[in-house]
């Protein structure tokens, strides 16, 4: 996160104002939890150290921050970029991205986030979802602290690289290539994919690359060029290649939980201060090697 202070105060005081008034004992947790720089130097973390008015403030959390973890039970929220105007996380497996007018229990990771925030931060903050990912499907999800900013990058969004990893049933014919296909919501929610365009279709492209074999299963890597609803797991299947655990779009029932479908790794021009952002994760073991017996540890709520 990086912050231009407005005027000289003490490190605890500017902290307070980064962080829209939060207590004392709340800026001390984040001063001793966090490096401080300025021009790219560490600076003294004691709270009473004077930050000059007009300075590039810039804080990073440790690396020992619950932030740097991957998700699980108890500790849900795996942070992989923020600052004041966006925030990256991963969501986990087993929860909606979003609410809407069908899920009012507020069960979304976007409550689950809002929530995590204000707890860490003492303060109450919206955010705004930029895109979504399928409730069986993990991955890095980005959420606008503001709605400008949301509607500026969802205005650009072709612009943003979306990589996915796919652990498939088959192996597809050609180890690289493109699928196209116009898509249509049918009955059950179920998406189905034709070769032509029909009424109500939308067009849909998505290239694929062929990574390793891994047991019985083969790894695939998978850009978007567009981003329709179920738009991976759907063309996946129509050339023969389901998901694993995927058994809405074609998979057997030996997986009886997690989609083995990651959303690994974003890069995206910064809307405000045009930095190039690089985001990368590396899903468990245990995404690559399903086992037949599955509990519900993937899933967080």
């Amino acid at each position: 996160m990086k912050y231009t202070t407005k005027k000289s105060a003490t490190l605890i005081e500017t902290v307070m104002e980064i962080y829209h008034g939060v207590s004392k004992q709340k800026a001390k947790q984040i001063i001793s939890h966090s490096d401080f720089l300025i021009e790219g130097n560490k600076i003294d973390k004691h709270p009473k150290s004077i930050i000059e008015a007009g300075k590039i403030l810039e804080i990073q959390k440790e690396n020992k921050s619950i932030e740097n973890k991957l998700p699980n039970r108890n500790n849900p929220v795996s942070i992989h970029f923020e600052d004041n105007y966006l925030i990256v996380a991963l969501k986990p497996p087993g929860i909606l991205s979003c609410g809407d007018k069908s899920n009012l229990n507020n069960k979304t990771f976007q409550k689950l986030l809002e929530n995590y925030i204000f707890n860490r931060d003492e303060y109450k903050k919206r955010l705004w979802i930029i895109h979504r990912l399928d409730k069986e499907v993990e991955g890095l999800i980005m959420f606008a602290k503001n709605e400008e900013i949301q509607i500026e990058i969802k205005e650009n969004w072709n612009r943003v690289e979306k990589r996915y990893l796919a652990l498939c049933e088959n192996r597809p014919k050609q180890d690289e290539g493109f699928i196209e296909s116009w898509l249509k919501e049918g009955q059950h929610q179920k998406v189905l994919s034709y070769p032509k365009e029909i009424e109500g279709s939308k067009y849909a492209k998505t290239t694929y690359q062929y990574l390793r074999k891994e047991k019985a299963y083969h790894l695939l890597e998978l850009l978007l060029h567009t981003g329709r609803k179920n738009q991976i797991r759907v063309q996946l299947e129509s050339i023969g290649c389901p998901i694993v655990g995927d058994r809405k779009y074609g998979a057997d029932d030996s997986v009886k939980r997690q989609v083995r479908l990651a959303a690994y790794k974003l890069e995206f021009q910064h809307p405000v201060t045009d930095e190039k952002i690089r985001l990368e994760y590396k899903p468990i073991s245990r995404f690559f090697n399903p086992s037949k017996n599955e509990d519900e540890d993937y899933k967080i709520v």
